[in-house]
């Protein structure tokens, strides 16, 4: 066994691997076809103790958002996120943030949504059911799900302000 520093660096080196450590992808790479796979299920429980229901969400537009408190890639955009939400809530738009942050982390998962003043619901999934059935690798990882509950977009990384490939994928959802 390794003794307690290397192990710490290890354990860092990790988490910052799994938060984002990939270039974007390609724009033809980040956008499904608009016959895409049907989101896979999931429920859970909002901060504010709401039961949630990802198919409870059908005929609006989903920006499903995974994320994770020690993350720093998820905290950059989180502001841009609420910007989405603000944006587009009036035309359907439901920007929904899942933590997957370990159940002791719960008051630092709150914490942070109050920081960055998310209005939008937001999930603790502390055994990170999300990420198997949805195929997530890293973090963040966004999903724009249309109105039929067909994922039309994912992004593997960081949502960066002003997001062309997004923009044009949430225009074509919203119009449908």
């Amino acid at each position: 066994m390794l003794p307690l520093r290397p192990r710490l660096a290890l354990a860092t080196l990790l988490a910052l691997a799994a938060c984002e450590g990939k270039p974007q992808q390609p724009a033809a790479s980040a956008v499904v076809a608009a016959a895409g796979p049907p989101a896979p299920a999931f429920l859970g429980r909002t901060l504010d103790g709401e039961p949630f229901e990802l198919v409870g969400l059908r005929g609006q537009v989903v920006l499903l958002n995974v994320w994770a408190t020690w993350c720093e890639p998820c905290r950059k955009e989180m502001p841009e996120l609420q910007a989405l939400h603000a944006r587009h809530q009036a035309q359907g738009l439901s920007v929904v943030g899942v933590s997957v942050d370990a159940a002791r982390l719960g008051p630092e998962v709150r914490r942070m949504v109050e920081d960055f003043q998310l209005s939008y619901p937001n999930v603790h999934d502390p055994r990170n059911t999300i990420s198997a059935s949805f195929k997530v690798v890293g973090y963040p990882t966004s999903f724009l799900i249309d109105r039929a509950g067909v994922i039309v977009w994912r992004r593997d990384g960081m949502i960066e302000p002003g997001d062309a490939e997004l923009s044009a994928a949430l225009a074509t959802a919203l119009a449908g």
